[in-house]
């Protein structure tokens, strides 16, 4: 029975690349992005004086590497730069370079990638591709899901300018008789009591991301702090060909955003989509009239409520193999 080597040794021949398995993941992905197109559309971004900058396709790469991993903030992502070795390989630093701070990454989203807006533009070069190369149908499928900001309900606080005299009058008075919040000294994490308060988007607010809505989906589902993303996919390979965020506005959030995805790829890509297919939350009238005046299908889920011609003829197409088809297609946006 052998015993470990209490000595390690001084030196060591290894490189990065022979911890990446031939059918590791990343290995398949890391030939597919263009650095060199990233550098280019970087360019403008930095100055020509000054210290050198961390190279900009560096932290694109950690970005994309974090969000294949699942890493959720930038804290997270520096610890796996710092232990993970195939996120080191993926990225391109060596074993005695240091990771860099996690505020490198927010100061860099924010200051250049957001303002610049140099991930959209990758994405739709992206698109750009797979429509040259064939890869993207004109039949689509339309989703729009409620996600969870990063705020709690704590966080919300009356807009004072829509408080009634009476009502402002008392919450003065509950702050100057309450003496247990006082005492509570956790700022991040505060005791808020909303006994006989309601709560509203029209008179409150949340401090902590004041775009995010108090949602819910209905049918009897908690109400939840979060923002509407919509996405458009195509049928053939379930590529997404268009994403946007919206703040909660009821199912108009989703209808308004569906419309400005499909107006935004046609004039992006100068093509038009033949079908749409998308749940019973689209069954809108409006919606189904924006369709039909961009001369698409509408291959939407329909509702047994609903008179107009529109609706008439969304459930006439329902008898049809194509909207079948889109019906079934609904499904994969689902997992994306």
């Amino acid at each position: 029975m052998g015993t470990s080597d209490p000595q390690p040794s001084m030196l060591y021949h290894i490189k990065l690349e022979q911890f990446v398995t031939a059918d590791h993941p990343m290995r398949k992905l890391r030939p597919l992005i263009d650095t060199d197109r990233i550098r280019q559309l970087c360019e403008p971004l930095y100055a020509d004086v000054g210290r050198p900058s961390i190279p900009p396709e560096q932290l694109f790469l950690a970005l994309l590497g974090g969000y294949l991993l699942g890493v959720s903030s930038e804290r997270a992502l520096v610890r796996e730069l710092t232990g993970n070795l195939v996120l080191r390989w993926f990225v391109g630093l060596d074993l005695d370079q240091q990771p860099w701070g996690h505020s490198t990454f927010s100061q860099n989203r924010k200051r250049r990638f957001t303002e610049s807006g140099l991930l959209e533009r990758l994405f739709d070069e992206t698109v750009a591709l797979a429509i040259k190369q064939k890869l993207v149908s004109q039949h689509t499928t339309l989703d729009g899901k409620l996600v969870q900001a990063n705020a709690s309900y704590q966080s919300f606080v009356p807009m004072e300018i829509f408080l009634k005299p009476e009502a402002y009058k008392r919450r003065l008075r509950s702050r100057e008789a309450g003496p247990e919040r006082d005492q509570d000294q956790d700022r991040g994490n505060p005791t808020v009591t909303f006994r006989g308060e309601r709560r509203s988007n029209q008179t409150h607010v949340s401090t902590t991301d004041p775009d995010a809505k108090l949602a819910n989906k209905g049918n009897g589902t908690a109400a939840m702090v979060g923002y509407t993303v919509n996405g458009l996919m195509e049928n053939r390979h379930r590529l997404l060909v268009g994403i946007n965020v919206e703040s909660f506005r009821g199912p108009a959030s989703e209808t308004d955003g569906g419309r400005n995805l499909l107006d935004t790829f046609h004039q992006k890509h100068g093509m038009r989509m033949q079908t749409v297919g998308a749940d019973k939350g689209y069954f809108a009238k409006s919606f189904l009239t924006a369709l039909f005046r961009r001369r698409v299908t509408p291959h939407i889920a329909a509702k047994t409520t609903g008179r107009d011609t529109v609706h008439q003829r969304v459930r006439r197409l329902s008898r049809t193999v194509g909207y079948r088809l889109s019906q079934r297609a609904q499904k994969k946006i689902e997992e994306l």
